[in-house]
């Protein structure tokens, strides 16, 4: 997949309510998925989510504390769907600029499912 520019990136806000409400099969880890240390779950699993994810590690500012050597990879705790998104388990849209908000406008989504956040990082 060729690397595309953080202003041209679209990002689709959901919630596990809307894609367990939807049926759409998911895995969910306590870490980046590709480590090692990191336990995958499933939809049976999702009502003791709380307990699987570090959510104060996910929601750090910084990356790395030297006295948390592992906080990296619970950072990176990761919600994979498989298959698309559908337009019904869409919440609503993040974008980086106006021009990447205006393109939504001219496709027909309503504003107030827009949201412009000009230093977000997924």
């Amino acid at each position: 997949v060729p690397a595309i520019p953080a202003r041209d990136i679209v990002y689709c806000v959901t919630s596990i309510q809307k894609v367990v409400e939807n049926n759409l099969e998911f895995v969910y880890t306590d870490g980046h998925a590709v480590d090692s240390f990191t336990s995958q779950f499933g939809m049976h699993d999702v009502t003791n989510i709380e307990n699987h994810v570090d959510f104060q590690a996910v929601n750090v500012k910084y990356w790395k504390n030297p006295d948390d050597l592992d906080l990296k990879r619970r950072k990176e705790a990761e919600f994979l769907l498989f298959g698309d998104l559908p337009f019904a388990a869409i919440l609503s849209f993040v974008v980086r600029n106006e021009a990447a908000k205006t393109k939504l406008l001219n496709f027909g989504v309503a504003e107030s499912l827009t949201e412009t956040r000009t230093i977000a990082y997924f």
